[in-house]
């Protein structure tokens, strides 16, 4: 299984809120399997979902595989853009008003408001964004913006 595939499936697995449970060895988990499953943006998912679940929106979702989307109470979205292909796909989303998106694995703002977005994916990778509408928005907050590089340890 590779790094894309294991994001892949953490994502899956913050989206639908389930319980986090590993069947790893704790003690020997890689650096890349530890950074998975303390990442800040996939915990915040994991806890903003708390007892809704993702659900799969197909009519909106274009190019090669999958999107789900989780409604939060503050009015903003998380979504999951999963490419299901053995080689690099693009995976996007029509929504209804603009929005502002932010990365969040990366904690990245995604450019200037749109009523759409789209990436380019890796095979069986994914993207895990969150989308605050522009208009009409209320009280939405970043779930995760990542620390400043001089403040990491």
């Amino acid at each position: 299984v590779s790094d894309e595939e294991r994001k892949s499936a953490a994502s899956l697995w913050a989206l639908l809120g389930g319980p986090l449970v590993t069947g790893s060895d704790l003690t020997r988990l890689t650096p890349s399997g530890l950074a998975l499953l303390t990442h800040g943006g996939f915990l915040a998912v994991h806890r903003a979902a708390g007892d809704r679940t993702a659900v799969p929106d197909e009519q909106s979702c274009a190019g090669g595989g999958e999107c789900w989307r989780l409604r939060l109470p503050d009015g903003s979205d998380v979504w999951g853009l999963f490419n299901l292909r053995d080689e690099t796909a693009r995976v996007g989303f029509a929504a209804a008003a603009p929005f502002t998106a932010r990365d969040l694995w990366s904690g990245a703002g995604l450019g200037p408001p749109a009523a759409g977005f789209n990436a380019s994916l890796p095979a069986h990778g994914c993207i895990l964004l969150q989308a605050r509408p522009v208009a009409g928005g209320g009280a939405a907050s970043w779930l995760y913006t990542p620390a400043p590089e001089s403040t990491r340890q």
